[in-house]
């Protein structure tokens, strides 16, 4: 049975460095590479709203979901 985890998209509507798609391990990560005023909020909001899968955040700047990776279990 192979390994479940969670990795955040996001999705600039405005290309920043030439890409509008980032993926992340974390929120908190979010922050070590965009400023709050380039996500358009504070990390603590997005900890607040409590994202999921079916509840993402939609701000003005953009859109961050959270989705399921699907990994292979190392095999020794």
């Amino acid at each position: 049975m192979g390994i479940k985890t969670h990795v955040y998209r996001v999705s600039f509507k405005e290309p920043i460095r030439g890409k509008t798609d980032y993926i992340f391990g974390s929120l908190s990560a979010i922050y070590d590479t965009f400023t709050p005023f380039q996500i358009g909020c504070k990390v603590q909001r997005l900890w607040n709203l409590k994202i999921t899968v079916e509840n993402p955040y939609i701000g003005r700047k953009c859109t961050i979901t959270r989705e399921l990776l699907h990994r292979k279990k190392q095999g020794r």
